[in-house]
């Protein structure tokens, strides 16, 4: 696990006003970037009760993150235990944490969650890449 302070970007569920934010309560916002990827819609499973993103790499697309300074290695841990991901077993991780280049943003890289379960279960793709514009579509 990386020393502090490390830089999170997120896209979903741990964005501000989300339902997970709560986790970064403690967390310096440094604001908003994009980074190359593509973003899907995960539907509802047993693991979670709810629709969220998820961001797999390799495309080329802008996808939008806000970007968080981590005090400390154990709010890193909550939000690895949010995730799904044990750095102990990354192969049977939900996500995976990455350090990915950051366009846009205060920083050059940051730590980000990436999707590494089965492909069958990724969901229709968020064309413009940002989680809350998708959702406000939806409300709608």
């Amino acid at each position: 696990m990386p020393t502090a302070p490390a830089v999170l970007a997120v896209y979903g569920t741990l964005r501000r006003g989300e339902r997970n934010d709560g986790f970064l309560a403690g967390c310096s916002s440094l604001g908003r970037a994009t980074v190359r990827g593509r973003l899907h819609e995960m539907p509802e499973s047993a693991l979670r009760g709810y629709a969220y993103p998820a961001l797999l790499l390799g495309g080329t697309s802008p996808v939008v993150v806000e970007l968080y300074a981590i005090p400390d290695v154990a709010t890193l841990a909550a939000a690895d235990a949010l995730e799904a991901f044990d750095p102990a077993d990354e192969a049977g991780s939900q996500y995976v944490r990455r350090a990915v280049t950051v366009e846009d943003g205060p920083v050059a890289s940051a730590w980000i969650y990436v999707y590494n379960g089965p492909a069958e279960e990724v969901g229709e793709r968020i064309v413009d890449g940002d989680w809350i514009a998708h959702l406000d579509r939806a409300r709608r």
